[in-house]
Protein backbone atom coordinates (compact mmCIF):
# COMPACT_ATOMS: atom_id res chain seq x y z
CA UNK A 1 0.00 0.00 0.00
CA UNK A 2 2.89 2.52 1.37
CA UNK A 3 5.18 1.42 -1.24
CA UNK A 4 3.47 3.20 -4.79
CA UNK A 5 2.98 6.53 -2.70
CA UNK A 6 4.82 9.17 -4.70
CA UNK A 7 6.31 11.95 -2.72
CA UNK A 8 3.54 14.00 -3.13
CA UNK A 9 1.31 11.65 -1.20
CA UNK A 10 3.68 11.39 1.59
CA UNK A 11 4.13 15.55 1.78
CA UNK A 12 0.20 15.70 2.23
CA UNK A 13 0.29 12.86 5.02
CA UNK A 14 3.03 15.09 7.33
CA UNK A 15 1.34 18.30 6.24
CA UNK A 16 -2.10 16.31 7.98
CA UNK A 17 -0.56 15.00 10.73
CA UNK A 18 1.40 18.55 11.58
CA UNK A 19 -2.25 19.84 11.24
CA UNK A 20 -3.75 17.92 13.47
CA UNK A 21 -0.88 18.22 16.25
CA UNK A 22 -1.39 22.03 16.08
CA UNK A 23 -5.25 21.63 16.73
CA UNK A 24 -5.21 19.67 19.35
CA UNK A 25 -2.30 21.49 21.17
CA UNK A 26 -4.60 24.88 20.33
CA UNK A 27 -7.80 23.19 21.47
CA UNK A 28 -6.09 21.61 25.06
CA UNK A 29 -4.69 25.01 25.80
CA UNK A 30 -8.11 26.80 25.17
CA UNK A 31 -9.66 24.24 27.40
CA UNK A 32 -6.86 24.57 29.99
CA UNK A 33 -7.80 28.72 29.92
CA UNK A 34 -11.72 27.91 30.10
CA UNK A 35 -11.20 25.64 32.98
CA UNK A 36 -8.77 28.15 35.35
CA UNK A 37 -11.57 30.77 34.62
CA UNK A 38 -14.40 28.64 35.58
CA UNK A 39 -12.24 27.87 39.08
CA UNK A 40 -11.61 31.38 39.53
CA UNK A 41 -15.01 31.81 39.52
CA UNK A 42 -16.14 29.53 41.66
CA UNK A 43 -13.37 30.57 43.93
CA UNK A 44 -14.68 33.68 43.91
CA UNK A 45 -18.41 32.91 44.56
CA UNK A 46 -17.39 30.94 47.51
CA UNK A 47 -15.72 33.66 48.95
CA UNK A 48 -18.33 36.35 48.38
CA UNK A 49 -20.78 33.49 49.81
CA UNK A 50 -18.40 32.87 52.74
CA UNK A 51 -18.58 36.86 53.93
CA UNK A 52 -21.89 36.87 53.52
CA UNK A 53 -22.36 34.54 56.19
CA UNK A 54 -20.08 36.49 57.99
CA UNK A 55 -21.94 39.46 57.53
CA UNK A 56 -25.34 37.73 58.50
CA UNK A 57 -24.07 36.54 61.73
CA UNK A 58 -22.56 39.60 62.69
CA UNK A 59 -25.47 41.56 61.92
CA UNK A 60 -27.68 38.61 63.71
CA UNK A 61 -25.32 38.97 66.77
CA UNK A 62 -25.83 42.86 66.54
CA UNK A 63 -29.71 42.64 66.45
CA UNK A 64 -29.27 40.34 69.52
CA UNK A 65 -27.68 42.81 72.10
CA UNK A 66 -29.73 45.49 73.01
Amino acid sequence: MFGDWIADNWLILVVDIAAIVIVVMFLKSRIQLKLKEVEARQAHERLMRKQGRKEETRSGAEEETP
